[in-house]
């Protein structure tokens, strides 16, 4: 009989955060997914105990060399923890028609990922969202990273508590906020450095963050109501798309 294809999710705090949103999650994205709990056997006994107070009881837990678990994993950085989950399609894919059904009025800030290509970037953007209390994550479903175990690892865990929705047309997705009420904002060299003084609430706001190297695409500018510069005074010109997404969720959260 032919094996079932896998996932492998690995990192301790991308596992405790995904043990921990289970109750969260709907069946088929939850705990009927876990085939296997594997961790290194080296781990204290208070270790051991702790993880079993996440581990539901019908899930088996096996003890394993680091050897081991480096095959396993890749040798990526796994930290002794890894979880052994059935392979699901689109496991972080929903679709426009549900973006329309689940965002409402006031549920942001929104942030508009257009074309993010590396898979560590997108994973700490996810981790940084969920820092800054975003829910809602719309991505372009062409040219940008799928969700790997790279990008949970990255994540930190964060991906489990984010709702992620890709959509084949991102501008149209900014004309169905503005209907909502919302305010759309992209950073750009080419904006305004005063803007960030004028911006509405963060609930009405949603943000576009651009490609690692051409920024966000022209049409995405042209429907934005505000476009804002993050001002540098080195002598390097542009910011790592990550480092950007962390001052721009800083202003508009914090003020």
């Amino acid at each position: 009989m032919e094996k079932s294809p896998v996932d492998i999710l690995f990192g301790k705090r991308n596992f405790y955060e995904f043990l921990e949103s289970l109750e969260k999650m709907v069946p088929e994205k939850g705990v009927k997914t876990i085939k296997e709990i594997l961790i290194k056997d080296s781990f204290n006994l208070e270790e051991k105990r702790k993880i079993q107070t996440f581990v539901p009881p019908n899930i088996k837990i096996t003890s394993v060399s680091g050897r081991e678990l480096d095959r396993i994993a890749s040798d990526k950085n796994h930290q002794g923890y890894v979880i052994i989950r059935t392979k699901q399609k689109s496991f972080q894919s929903q679709s426009w028609e549900q973006f329309k059904s689940a965002v409402e009025s006031g549920e942001g800030p929104i942030l508009i990922l257009d074309r993010i290509q590396d898979p560590g970037n997108l994973g700490n953007i996810l981790r940084t969202a969920e820092c800054f209390g975003v829910k809602h994550i719309l991505m372009s479903d062409r040219d940008t990273s799928p969700i790997t175990p790279v990008v949970e690892k990255s994540s930190a865990g964060a991906i489990h508590h984010l709702n992620i929705f890709r959509v084949s047309n991102l501008a149209q997705s900014l004309e169905y906020l503005k209907k909502n009420e919302y305010w759309i904002m992209a950073t750009d060299e080419e904006g305004s450095e005063e803007i960030w003084e004028t911006l509405p609430e963060p609930e009405n706001l949603a943000i576009i963050l651009g490609n690692e190297g051409e920024g966000v695409k022209k049409i995405l500018l042209e429907n934005s109501d505000y476009i804002a510069r993050i001002g540098l005074h080195g002598s390097v010109s542009s910011l790592n798309v990550v480092v950007a997404c962390g001052i721009t969720l800083d202003r508009v959260v914090n003020g």
